[in-house]
């Protein structure tokens, strides 16, 4: 029938079918010419068993003039629709830069590219959830670009009202298996929600060149939507940053709540990860990097043969189902166990990089990070079930929040968390009785009453089943578990309480902060001092304070060091040192790699910032005129306060793990994740 329209007049010869551009189960556009003014148009007509529908020709009129009263710069246009001779149709603008669907088919997407069309879509989807209007079939194919590469959002044939009563029964449920959301396949509520998982699909199919659920049948694909978890981003994209692959899986949360709360904020989200990259510094164990550095490299996928991936993987399908809500075929497969996702492999490289300056003064040369001995380790990835962290309510880390996904529910008792020290024989710590959805996920917050630093105190978490809902220890009957090497709590408590190593038995964190200090209060008299001899003993303590040395730089007969003699770079390498001895534990989880590693890039700040002050005091001691130097000694003040305060160079209001941004004061924050343990099945090995 397609080719039989060809030359066909519609609407008293209004528009004339002149070409064919494409076919899909719902409809067949073909490009048209509008006499009248002279134009192209491309007009879409729906398929003659859905117009001879009396009941959707009402709808389709409905829903027509809701889409022509869409007036936003990323939504095709809306020029005109009708129904004539068993035909419905649509007459909308005519692009002629192709769809989306086939720049990424051809693997020609950028970074640059992606952002701008999520950025775009998203704001068309914003728009039309403001008016009511949920687009129900989001996928590239309904993604067109015109000649400058914008893109516009199409197809808003088989979107419903979201609120009010049309007066209609409709009880389809539409849309492209592999876009749909967990809700929208198994027939339940769709809001605007399930637009955004469907924009979260068609980024991560642009940025991988693969779906994120796909199987050889439709209902496969949907059980896969519902069931499965969410794909890890790093195992398709080589390069991808772990913020990137927090933001996809948000995007694709199985429940609607999880997810962004508008399209403007997935793209916020979106644009600040794949800007992180560049502001990640390549020290030690750096996170993998965008190829090129910047947003319009290609993004390097894996080699076919390294994906995850079952054999016969089938093309990816634009098909456009309906299923009827009464015989929903997820709903009666609802029950069955989750599909056991592949392992993969982890390759976490432990490496280090030399970036500190080689500064000399009278032949002494500036300390250099030593390069601890690492090994690389590779690790199993296996499903997690959840995640504990640690948090701040009325001391430092006395709350454990947990988040559980996907538990096996059944049998008799309840379920039980608790924290446990594997190192030494202590009490448990029941955290509470755990209350379940019938998904299997919940959560539950415990606040310590006796203040303790959790983390320091328990590197594991259980899950058991008791039958005695009161029970003060944890029963053999363990269904989950998580834990951490127990190295780990003498990590966090050298680190945050005490060590052997600190001033006075005090804790690394504190002693380094204090030499920090301490330095800056004499960077600060260097830079006010009036007379040269001044100048020069406060300069020669800035450095030696910086160092843990007592150099004689001022040639006064002594070298002098009003600080504890430790030093800020010998502090940074002791906190090293515990990171590195946790990392080359077999325990070690990728979470604490990632949390480890906002940890280094603030010591590896510190000790930038120390080169650079004691290069600027460099300059005063050479200096006979205090006047001449004012610039380099202010200077240098302001980048010892820095030490300890960091800053916010992209001035968002933050001051992140970034190269140049964070400094000694946000290290407390990330010794705290440290201790995010990672929920496995299964009792502890």
């Amino acid at each position: 029938m397609a080719g039989l329209l060809i030359g066909k007049k519609l609407k008293n010869g209004d528009y004339e079918i002149r070409e064919l551009i494409g076919k899909g189960g719902m409809a067949t556009v073909y490009l048209g010419y509008q006499q009248k003014v002279d134009r192209s148009v491309a007009i879409k007509v729906l398929s003659s068993q859905t117009g001879m529908d009396a009941e959707f020709k009402e709808r389709f009129e409905l829903e027509a003039k809701t889409i022509a009263r869409l007036q936003h710069p990323h939504i095709l246009p809306l020029y005109d629709y009708g129904a004539e001779d068993d035909l419905v149709y649509l007459v909308m603008s005519y692009l002629s830069g192709g769809t989306f669907e086939s720049r990424i088919a051809k693997g020609e997407v950028t970074l640059d590219e992606i952002e701008r069309v999520l950025r775009e879509i998203g704001g068309a989807l914003d728009y039309a959830h403001r008016q009511g209007v949920v687009h129900r079939d989001i996928k590239p194919a309904n993604i067109l670009l015109d000649g400058e590469g914008h893109a516009l959002l199409t197809d808003f044939g088989i979107a419903k009202l979201t609120e009010g009563n049309i007066g209609l029964t409709g009880t389809n449920v539409v849309g492209t298996p592999a876009y749909m959301s967990p809700e929208q396949a198994q027939g339940l509520e769709v809001t605007g929600a399930s637009d955004i998982y469907a924009l979260g699909v068609v980024v991560f199919q642009a940025l991988t060149g693969k779906l994120p659920f796909n199987a050889p049948s439709v209902l496969q694909v949907m059980l896969r939507v519902v069931q499965d978890p969410v794909p890890n981003l790093e195992d398709y994209v080589t390069d991808a940053p772990p913020i990137l692959n927090s933001v996809m899986s948000r995007a694709l949360a199985k429940e609607p709540e999880a997810r962004y709360e508008t399209a403007q904020e997935f793209a916020d989200a979106f644009s600040e990860a794949i800007r992180a990259t560049n502001k990640t510094p390549s020290i030690q164990r750096p996170l993998r990097q965008i190829e090129g550095n910047n947003n319009t490299a290609q993004l390097t996928r894996l080699p076919v043969a390294t994906k995850l991936k079952t054999s016969g993987d089938p093309t990816p399908t634009t098909q456009t189902v309906i299923v009827q809500q009464s015989t929903n075929p997820l709903i009666l497969l609802g029950g069955f166990a989750i599909i056991a996702i592949a392992l993969v492999v982890l390759v976490v490289i432990l490496t280090n990089n030399n970036n500190s300056l080689d500064i000399t003064i009278d032949n002494t040369p500036s300390p250099q990070q030593p390069t601890p001995q690492q090994t690389q380790i590779i690790r199993p990835s296996v499903p997690t079930f959840g995640r504990v962290s640690y948090t701040t309510t009325n001391s430092l880390g006395d709350t454990a929040n947990i988040r559980l996904d996907n538990l096996q529910l059944g049998g008799d008792g309840v379920y039980v968390a608790w924290l446990i020290n594997t190192a030494v024989a202590m009490p448990a710590l029941r955290l509470g009785e755990l209350t379940l959805d019938a998904l299997g996920n919940g959560t539950l917050r415990y606040v310590d009453e006796a203040k303790t630093l959790l983390p320091a105190t328990y590197n594991a978490f259980l899950i058991t089943r008791e039958t005695n809902a009161t029970s003060t220890t944890p029963s053999e009957d363990v269904r989950y578990h998580a834990q951490l090497p127990p190295s780990l709590l003498q990590l966090v408590t050298e680190l945050l309480i005490a060590s052997p190593n600190g001033v006075r038995g005090g804790s690394l964190l504190a002693g380094i902060t204090l030499e920090a200090m301490i330095a800056s209060q004499h960077a600060g008299l260097a830079a006010g001092s009036r007379t040269v001899p001044t100048m020069h003993i406060h300069a020669e303590h800035t450095i030696n304070i910086l160092r843990g040395e007592t150099v004689d730089y001022d040639n006064s007969g002594r070298g002098e060091n009003p600080g504890r003699g430790i030093g800020v770079y010998n502090f940074a390498d002791k906190i090293d040192a515990l990171i590195n001895t946790v990392s080359n534990d077999n325990l070690v989880t990728t979470s604490f790699e990632i949390n480890a590693e906002f940890i280094r890039v603030c010591l590896q700040n510190t000790r930038q910032r120390a080169d650079e002050v004691i290069i600027l005091e460099q300059v005063l001691l050479a200096s006979d005129d205090v006047e001449a130097v004012k610039s380099q000694a202010s200077q240098s003040s302001q980048i010892a306060d820095e030490v300890i305060s960091g800053v916010d160079l992209n001035q968002n209001g933050d001051i992140e793990a970034f190269e140049g941004e964070c400094g000694l004061a946000q290290i407390q924050n990330y010794a705290l994740l440290v201790g995010t343990l990672d929920v496995l099945e299964g009792g502890l090995n």
